[in-house]
């Protein structure tokens, strides 16, 4: 089938349609079809684009806050969770008009589980350029080691 339609999404929601597929494929993809609105549609601005290193020391998560200003965000850690909130604001003045909105805007909050091999403790964050960069160390692993037995003779 050839798709003439620029909106695949839109394609992929015609094609499932009717399939029954079952309730929670519907929630993904009706959670999808929000995520993509286009911002005159929403007020929420799409989740942000995430990029995830590992180094020899630790975890680098590479996150997109364009237009982001840093005080806004708010980085927390509960347990092995951290999560990420910003909000990016844009107001009209009162004698002015929005003739066109093509950029999102509002809150977004992402969330990531930490694994076992990380100190949580140890997280910090920067911002450079409107990327959040955090940076989570790695706890070192046990070595193994030889245990001395003694005698009681």
């Amino acid at each position: 089938m050839l798709f003439r339609s620029s909106d695949l999404l839109a394609d992929f929601e015609r094609l499932t349609r009717g399939l029954n597929l079952g309730s929670e494929f519907d929630e993904v993809v009706d959670n999808l079809s929000n995520g993509f609105k286009a911002a005159g549609e929403s007020n929420k601005f799409a989740t942000p684009g995430v990029d995830a290193v590992s180094t020899a020391s630790g975890y680098e998560f590479y996150i997109d806050l364009p237009g982001v200003d840093p005080s806004s965000v708010e980085l927390t850690v509960d347990g092995r969770v951290v999560t990420i909130t910003a909000s990016r604001e844009f107001a009209v003045a009162d004698d002015a008009e929005l003739v066109h909105a093509g950029r999102r805007h509002g809150s977004v909050s992402r969330s990531f589980r930490l694994g076992p091999d990380v100190d949580a403790e140890g997280l910090s964050a920067r911002s450079e350029h409107g990327v959040l960069i955090v940076t989570v160390p790695k706890i070192e692993a046990p070595q193994p080691r030889k245990i001395e037995i003694t005698t009681t003779d």
